[in-house]
């Protein structure tokens, strides 16, 4: 969808971003999006996703910017990961059905490298770079595989974010008996409590589905 020719050198290059498949995750990347072109208007922007996720996302874009931020499908079946036909983002999948989409997530790598050789092949160059949903930390290695950098964005805020990855990577509640316990990364005096955490953390154990996943995709950045 779109056109991504741009004019001109000056600042130019294509940037190619990759949100998670969560319409809280979607739409701030196409807020992103929209400030790169509004400040680099000489840069192609392409914003790849599953094709259902493309839908919604050209939904909310005006003529204008569909012709000025591209939309890519990657291909995605949901069927072949044991979700629901058509699954394709968070909304309305229990809790344990979003830790498959989690983990499905990576079957992306190869589209994504199709991809990006093909804008490679369009532009006779290769793309700046990816700007990645921090959750996807498989990524890292697509770009680098193209010799270009991978840039993470994420979508929360900074203190909640470095609690939620400290929080899964250290596990420090299960380090003690006490309801409240520190958090690495903050201050002593900061005080977490075990009522806070999410079911999925509090019975974490680093075999876990939700462990290996935080674990394999913060450690790849």
């Amino acid at each position: 969808m779109g056109s991504c020719a741009v004019d001109g050198d000056t600042g130019s290059g294509h940037i190619v971003m990759l949100p998670f498949m969560a319409h809280g995750h979607l739409i701030p990347f196409l807020s992103l999006a929209r400030t790169f072109r509004k400040y680099h208007p000489n840069l192609s922007i392409s914003i790849a996703a599953t094709p259902l996720n493309v839908r919604y996302l050209g939904s909310t874009m005006s003529f204008s910017e569909s012709r000025e931020i591209c939309l890519k499908e990657l291909h995605y079946c949901s069927s072949d990961h044991g979700l629901p036909p058509d699954t394709e983002n968070t909304e309305n999948l229990s809790l344990d059905l979003i830790g498959v989409l989690f983990g499905s997530s990576s079957s992306l790598a190869d589209p994504l490298a199709q991809l990006l050789s093909e804008i490679s092949a369009a532009d006779g160059r290769k793309p700046v770079c990816i700007i990645s949903d921090v959750i996807f930390g498989w990524s890292v290695e697509v770009a680098r595989g193209f010799g270009i950098k991978c840039f993470s964005f994420c979508t929360g805020g900074a203190y909640g974010t470095l609690a939620y990855v400290s929080l899964w990577l250290n596990l420090p509640h299960r380090k003690t008996d006490s309801d409240k316990f520190a958090v690495p990364g903050f201050p002593e005096q900061c005080r977490f409590h075990r009522s806070q955490l999410h079911r999925f953390i509090r019975a974490a154990n680093r075999t876990d589905h939700w462990s290996m996943y935080v674990h394999t995709s913060t450690m790849t950045r």
